[in-house]
């Protein structure tokens, strides 16, 4: 009997250590109608470089550009809407400190886009969590997020993508279950 319960307990163990743990959360605000979103914009990360094989702040927006190849809406770069924001009022968000772009990014966006997504990861620990908000362009209210965090993500470039391209099919998801819910919600 004893063997028996050592060799289940080992069993358990190597079976509880080998299975990537993967969490999320995942919210549409009441109301929102993110099915509507048909140019989404990125914005600047809310990011720091903890360990050599993370990318930085500007490889980390492009990571997040370059992700949206997963996407069904059309996606903004950075980069296009910091040329679209110097082009139309002279500013360059892009030289500013992070506080003073993100402010004026805010400001300006609804011309070039219908939401944008902010992307935050709390990397300061073993396992990194990122958060995805989506954020309607004109009002500014938060109308999707997203919060992902895995043992198979780790602290590199190539992962950061895996997690961007992940949010992307989860915010296509819910944008399509959104469609859905309103489409059904009028026939009644």
């Amino acid at each position: 009997m004893k063997k028996i319960f050592s060799t289940i307990l080992m069993l358990a163990i190597f079976l509880t250590s080998t299975v990537a743990m993967a969490a999320f959360k995942e919210e549409v605000t009441e109301g929102a109608d993110i099915a509507s979103i048909k140019r989404l914009a990125v914005a600047l990360p809310m990011h720091y470089k903890v360990e050599d094989a993370e990318p930085t702040v500007e490889e980390f927006t492009k990571i997040i550009f370059d992700a949206s190849k997963a996407a069904r809406c059309y996606v903004i770069s950075y980069d296009e809407i910091a040329t679209n924001i110097q082009r139309d009022t002279g500013v360059d968000i892009k030289s500013l400190q992070p506080a003073d772009s993100r402010k004026n990014y805010a400001a300006n966006i609804s011309k070039y886009a219908d939401a944008f997504v902010v992307v935050s990861t709390a990397n300061n620990s073993k396992r990194i969590q990122f958060f995805f908000e989506v954020f309607d362009a004109k009002s500014g209210d938060l109308v999707y997020y997203l919060t992902t965090q895995s043992n198979s993500i780790g602290k590199n470039s190539k992962d950061y993508g895996k997690a961007c391209e992940d949010f992307y099919k989860k915010f296509d998801a819910a944008a399509e279950k959104n469609l859905k819910d309103q489409q059904k919600k009028n026939k009644d």
